[in-house]
């Protein structure tokens, strides 16, 4: 009977153990878009809780928005996920806390910016935009800046330009850009 009570005694304190421990892992880091924007790679994998503005949510698909911090021209992109199959338009102005995955999204490399370049070059051919311009801000904020010419008009081939140089500096093959595979999302009331 003492052994009974004894691997009874055990077996509490290793559920209570082990019930602990995963409490602790799946608390998620509370960050910042700039946190996230200097150095995204560092929670990679890893849950976190991130807050801002929403700056849009994609039209077509409903599937991502971004968020911004204290600069408007600097955004997160969020994945719909968990309980978000979709985002709703209506979220757009809102300041919402996001809890999530953050993942590899893109990955930058020269087959990338030869793509870029040649819808870029489609574009300023037809006159059209054909691109989410959120998307393409966000995926700056991880990576360059915008450059004016000479003329002060905005360079359209700008931004591969800069990622160009980047990649050649990092001596790797390929740039990692991160996004929020959302989990949970809920608006921060004022």
């Amino acid at each position: 009977m003492k052994r009974l009570f004894f691997l009874l005694g055990i077996f509490v304190v290793a559920v209570l153990f082990s019930s602990c421990g995963s409490q602790i892992n799946n608390t998620a880091d509370k960050i910042t878009v700039a946190d996230f924007l200097s150095s995204a790679g560092k929670w990679a994998g890893k849950d976190v809780t991130i807050t801002g503005t929403v700056s849009h949510v994609c039209h077509v698909s409903h599937k991502k928005l971004f968020l911004f911090g204290d600069d408007p021209d600097q955004t997160v992109k969020i994945n719909a996920g968990g309980d978000f199959s979709t985002f709703d338009v209506k979220l757009e102005g809102l300041d919402v806390e996001v809890t999530g995955t953050v993942i590899e999204d893109e990955r930058i490399d020269e087959n990338y910016l030869n793509e870029w370049e040649s819808d870029i070059k489609k574009q300023v051919e037809d006159g059209e935009k054909k691109v989410c311009n959120a998307e393409n801000q966000a995926i700056k904020g991880q990576g360059s800046d915008s450059v004016k010419t000479d003329a002060g008009t905005e360079d359209p081939y700008a931004d591969v330009k800069e990622f160009r140089k980047k990649l050649a500096e990092s001596g790797k093959t390929y740039i990692s850009i991160y996004a929020i595979d959302c989990k949970t999302l809920k608006e921060i009331k004022k």
